[in-house]
């Protein structure tokens, strides 16, 4: 049963989240990079990953990337997306700006570009190749990180909370309280937590249960009944 206390940290992070802010990440190699980009989407009060999986192999972000993440992936709505193209258009559709980011001299720096837009879906690419030429030439708009070090390339969860960063900082001058969940999307939020809380309550639960059923088990064989 939640203390009061945690009820209140959960209704305070609910009012915090951001409206009109998703990170996409297609086709990530490393599960554990994921889960560290979960970990800053938290903290900048996101609450909604998408994650396309055009050719890498599928699996479930709450169920892997616990430690890279500290455990924050079992708040975070995932939406997964089986293909590039199905991903990006359902984005699209929804009214969503999406902004690809890319190593292209000819991209808006990521200083210079206005990313103020009430919907704005960031793209990241893989930890290999980046965005795939699809995503790209589907973008309404790109921006890029300048960069004048030998590399010409920073590790995705870096990426990703530099671009975060900057998004939120551009809407804090703005005005950020625009841009955070009104009551029902609170609501919906606080909703949500508490599914989360409650599922993972039982799920722990069980695994205790089953742990300690394996252990008398185990101990059992060692010390049979004479």
């Amino acid at each position: 049963m939640l203390t009061d206390e945690r009820q209140e940290k959960l209704e305070r992070v609910a009012r915090n989240r951001q409206e009109g802010f998703t990170v996409v990440i297609e086709d990530v190699f490393d599960p554990h990079n994921l889960g560290a980009v979960t970990r800053t989407c938290d903290a900048f009060g996101i609450q909604d990953i998408n994650v396309i999986f055009e050719t890498h192999p599928e699996f479930e972000p709450k169920e892997v990337g616990k430690n890279s993440s500290t455990a924050t992936n079992k708040w975070i709505n995932y939406h997964i997306h089986h293909g590039t193209k199905t991903g990006i258009q359902t984005l699209k559709d929804e009214g969503w700006l999406t902004v690809a980011t890319v190593i292209d001299p000819d991209a808006e720096s990521i200083f210079e570009a206005d990313l103020t837009h009430p919907k704005i879906a960031m793209l990241l690419g893989n930890e290999k190749v980046g965005l795939s030429e699809q995503a790209i030439a589907m973008a309404d708009k790109k921006v890029t990180i300048p960069m004048v070090g030998i590399a010409q390339s920073m590790n995705i969860s870096v990426s990703a909370a530099l671009f975060i960063y900057e998004v939120t900082r551009q809407r804090r001058t703005k005005g950020l309280e625009q841009y955070l969940k009104d009551e029902d999307g609170v609501q919906a939020t606080l909703d949500y937590f508490n599914e989360m809380q409650e599922f993972f309550r039982k799920r722990n639960k069980r695994k205790r249960k089953d742990k300690a059923l394996r252990r008398e088990q185990r101990e059992s064989k060692q010390n049979p009944p004479s």
